[in-house]
């Protein structure tokens, strides 16, 4: 049965897709929306970490519908934007894309398009009607359509021995996207591999035609098996899908192993490489021993957040600060999947697992358990508030927090948590 939902911390499926499209340099998205989608998608990047972007804020190119387009349509006010826009701003790409009015009247966004790469522009098109999902349907939807619509370099042998492209990090929607990227790109190369992030500093329009060289392609959430299903469909690139939590050295040990066994890379190397990742962060485990105990570190803690980052930081706050997880909330949950193996996964972990996009029940979960510390979104301040417990944020929205380069993955991502959990517990 449907209901209401209070306080959704996801935007729609425009906002995905356009937080997405605005961390690839170079590629212009052109939205057939009104007015205030732009704005929204503006404002609540604000509350993804950081405000970052190659077109962000009131600079995304609008065709503002409003109740003259809604009446009579608006695919000649749409063309008038593409025209400008293409003289205005330089592109490698340009992305028109259709809000809920656009979708619903029937705007011909295809053939709109169609005209500009007529006449010799780089363009594709996605539909992103709002009613059609939230900011993870946003993200599968906007990588089908690049995979599907641009010109890859598809030369068969012309693969690139060691290349390896990362799927399921979303920009935003993950706050700590940036970071978490350039600590896999670190890890990668450590282990002599080069890695296609797609996103963020340095990545524009090249590296997504670069896909199909991929000797191997990784996903490290649900959210990227899509992507990667479709790119082995096409380019035939097999995909390795990153289950465990990996953040902490046993963690990523185990990926690495596994990765090491899809691409033939000597164990003497990865062996190596995590020895001595293992052992700077024993060191750094052991220099927060005495405030381990003398502030009493072994809580009972709460995690709010999407499924991936739930995992993460249930089994590294067992592991390693001997946590009792009491409460696991999911949020990035669909109503269509099965919900068993997430449970399972966490079993191990935590002793109860809840799924919810609500942030009225959420805050009830919450008020009714003993849990003395919070790791969840900037939407349960009020609740630690009432519980007179820290909250340390961990997922989307993060209100008041700015993210730039730190990282909740991998080895650094690990010491990172250690150092921030330990200044939260010292502090309060």
């Amino acid at each position: 049965m449907s209901g209401s939902i209070e306080k959704s911390r996801y935007g729609c499926n425009l906002q995905g897709a356009l937080q997405t499209l605005t961390e690839i340099k170079g590629v212009v998205p052109i939205l057939h929306t009104t007015p205030g989608c732009g704005i929204q998608n503006y404002l609540a990047g604000k509350a993804g970490g950081g405000n970052t972007g190659y077109l962000k804020g009131y600079s995304v190119p609008c065709s503002n519908v409003y109740e003259k387009q809604v009446i009579f349509g608006g695919t000649s006010r749409l063309r008038e934007q593409i025209k400008n826009t293409v003289k205005v701003i330089n592109g490698n790409l340009y992305v028109t894309i259709s809000g809920c009015e656009a979708e619903m009247v029937g705007d011909d966004i295809v053939s709109m398009t169609q005209e500009i790469i007529d006449q010799g522009e780089n363009a594709i098109y996605y539909k992103a009607a709002g009613f059609r999902g939230n900011q993870f349907t946003g993200y599968v939807g906007i990588l089908d359509a690049l995979l599907n619509q641009i010109s890859h370099n598809t030369d068969e042998n012309k693969i690139e021995k060691g290349l390896v492209t990362i799927f399921g990090i979303l920009p935003k929607q993950d706050i700590y996207w940036q970071g978490n990227l350039k600590e896999l790109e670190r890890i990668l190369n450590n282990i002599g591999l080069k890695a296609n992030t797609l996103f963020g500093s340095g990545q524009d329009i090249a590296q997504w035609k670069d896909i199909p060289k991929a000797e191997l392609n990784v996903v490290v959430s649900k959210w990227g098996l899509s992507a990667a299903k479709k790119a082995e469909e096409k380019f035939g690139t097999p995909y390795l899908y990153v289950k465990e939590p990996l953040l902490g050295e046993e963690a990523v040990g185990h990926f690495l192993l596994e990765l090491g066994e899809k691409l033939g890379i000597d164990p003497f190397i990865i062996k190596t490489y995590h020895e001595k990742e293992k052992e700077h962060f024993i060191h750094a485990l052991e220099q927060i021993t005495e405030y381990y105990y003398e502030y009493g570190f072994q809580k009972t803690a709460a995690i709010v957040g999407d499924e991936s980052t739930v995992i993460r930081y249930a089994a590294f706050l067992t592991r390693y600060l001997g946590m009792e997880v009491e409460i696991a909330i999911i949020t990035d949950f669909s109503e269509e999947e099965n919900r068993e193996e997430a449970i399972k996964h966490l079993g191990k972990y935590v002793n109860r697992v809840y799924f919810s996009k609500d942030s009225n029940e959420i805050d009830e979960i919450l008020e009714n358990s003993n849990v003395e510390l919070l790791f969840g979104s900037g939407l349960e301040n009020s609740t630690a508030g009432k519980l007179d417990i820290p909250n340390y944020i961990i997922s989307y929205p993060a209100y008041g927090k700015v993210i730039i380069d730190r990282s909740d993955i991998g080895y650094s991502g690990a010491i990172t948590l250690l150092e921030e959990v330990s200044n939260l517990l010292i502090k309060s």
